[in-house]
């Protein structure tokens, strides 16, 4: 989840454009919401094309949600709900993140731009999948590994 969504394939072909315009819930739904276990924030996925959401708003909604650079504000209101430990281990991720960056110019970019949102999955940013836990359709958790 940390790659663009243009880099998704499957057995290493990239996705048609039939499937990212599929239905991503049945029944079909305008809206969806989607949480992530011991991550502070919900993700909002809005249909953009269609009247209902397909799997393009998913993944580019959650790449986007993702990708969020924190402010100051942020950065405080989420220290206030996570312990130290998780704090500490959102900061090494950060330094892993650019840190992994091949080129200067992208180092030096992801460096300046602070922690985002998917530092604080900790490592844990292989998708693996979305699973409907509620008695409510348009509620939806992300599970990583």
């Amino acid at each position: 989840m940390t790659e663009h969504p243009s880099t998704i394939s499957r057995r290493h072909q990239s996705l048609s454009r039939r499937i990212w315009k599929e239905c991503a819930t049945y029944p079909p739904l305008p809206r969806i919401t989607i949480t992530i276990p011991n991550f502070p924030w919900i993700i909002d996925v809005r249909a953009t094309k269609t009247s209902y959401v397909t799997l393009e708003d998913v993944v580019d909604t959650i790449y986007a949600s993702l990708r969020k650079t924190l402010s100051r504000s942020d950065l405080y209101a989420v220290a206030s709900k996570l312990a130290p430990t998780d704090q500490y281990y959102a900061a090494r991720a950060y330094e892993h993140r650019y840190g992994n960056r091949r080129s200067a110019e992208f180092y030096d970019d992801e460096k300046r731009r602070s922690l985002r949102r998917v530092d604080f999955l900790v490592g844990r940013t292989h998708f693996m999948g979305l699973v409907n836990n509620s008695r409510k359709s348009d509620q939806w958790q992300l599970n990583t590994r």
